[in-house]
């Protein structure tokens, strides 16, 4: 396996970066766990003697091993809250998966390494910036063919869905402007209102490439988090790892059961390559601050509840339709009382009975945006929106603080 692709400097850096790495040195020294620590350092020699070609016994029994510590590491990552884990401890499950991931590729298990090196991601926490284990994961896909000839891909995917607007007391189509320069952006945002921009992502690759067929064909065998149900408020809502193909063909390609999303995932902190495919906004200039990116894909019907965000946000669609409605940040739009869902409207603006759960609605004024390919929308901070996907769908946001 190491000598049929490029992974050989891949391999041996990140081996040495977990060899040498003092966090994790100092992490088993500040956590008492002298055991836990001769098992890491014994499989991640080995690990080194197979990439170098100097040992190719034993692998069977280090994978065993990976197997026991993550298992310990998972234990311990689950005991109590997550944030008042210490951090050493996902920093080592991750650092642990990429091990396991090499000892598998070597064995021919590609699909296996990849799911390792996945659950390193999304279980896991990096060690600084390194980006060892999404490198592997990029590396060990394109070892693995995805059969598309079983694929039946439909013409109508991209087809906008007719939606009616429900009830609005009063409505404000979102203006639209072409290709505004910084200057005449930076004028649009004095008004603290929405627009929409026309023609400032056409060059993404993305506009070209992305779609069902594309993700599973380069992408299929990655693990990504979806959620399911209809909403993230409702009773029934929760989260399950699905193979990025799976989720296409059961979700995607075919009506299910369940309402399934890809929702405000920061993917490209995962699959590292399809960051490639987009180009950051010149207008992002204005923020000093880290630009925060998430991707949503999934199809049509899935919605997003009333909620406002705590950055400005430029929404990108790239794939499909999507409809926003939008109410200014000045609106009392009854967020629940709950410290998790305090961004969080109770109103259900799709409800036919929301004027006489909340007579003060009739008040209030909505601004609408149906969105296409390439529009990219200004929602202001703390600008309450309803989003619905009117298609199968794949947008990009970019929150930013001003």
């Amino acid at each position: 396996m190491f000598e049929s692709v490029p992974t050989n400097e891949v391999l041996n850096t990140g081996l040495k970066f977990y060899s040498t790495c003092k966090a994790i040195q100092e992490g088993f020294c500040r956590c008492y766990c002298k055991k836990s620590g001769d098992i890491y350092h014994d499989i991640l020699a080995g690990t080194n003697q197979v990439v170098a070609h100097l040992e190719e016994k034993g692998i069977r029994d280090r994978i065993f091993k990976c197997d026991i510590l993550l298992d310990s590491i998972w234990e311990t990552i689950n005991v109590g809250h997550w944030k008042d884990v210490d951090i050493f401890w996902r920093q080592l499950y991750r650092s642990v998966c990429f091990i396991k991931s090499v000892n598998l590729a070597h064995c021919g298990k590609y699909s296996d390494a990849i799911l390792s090196c996945d659950m390193g991601l999304i279980m896991g926490a990096p060690l600084g910036d390194e980006l060892f284990v999404q490198e592997l994961a990029d590396i060990l896909c394109q070892l693995v063919n995805n059969d598309l000839q079983e694929i039946e891909m439909k013409n109508d995917l991209v087809k906008k869905t007719e939606v009616p607007l429900p009830h609005l007391p009063s409505l404000v189509n979102v203006p639209s402007v072409d290709a505004p320069t910084l200057e005449k952006f930076l004028d649009l945002l004095k008004s603290g209102t929405p627009f929409i921009m026309k023609n400032v992502i056409n060059h993404w690759p993305a506009m070209k490439k992305w779609s069902p067929l594309y993700l599973i064909r380069y992408f299929g065998e990655r693990t990504i988090p979806i959620e399911i149900g209809s909403s993230y408020t409702s009773d029934v809502w929760s989260q399950k790892l699905l193979k990025l193909k799976d989720f296409i063909s059961s979700h995607i390609l075919s009506q299910a059961d369940e309402v399934a999303y890809l929702a405000q995932y920061e993917l490209f902190n995962h699959i590292t390559k399809l960051k490639d495919d987009i180009i950051p906004l010149d207008y992002l200039a204005i923020s000093d601050n880290e630009i925060v990116t998430n991707c949503w894909f999934g199809p049509a019907g899935t919605v997003s509840p009333l909620h406002h965000d705590h950055y400005e946000n430029l929404f990108c669609q790239v794939y499909g339709y999507k409809r926003f409605i939008m109410f200014s940040r000045h609106d009392n739009m009854h967020p629940h009382q709950h410290h998790l869902l305090e961004n969080t409207s109770q109103m259900d603006i799709e409800s036919p009975d929301v004027s006489d759960k909340f007579p003060d609605y009739k008040d209030k004024t909505a601004w609408v945006a149906d969105l296409g390919p390439g529009d990219v929308l200004y929602v202001p901070l703390h600008w309450w929106h309803h989003v619905r996907s009117l298609s199968v769908s794949f947008s990009v946001s970019m929150w930013w603080k001003n």
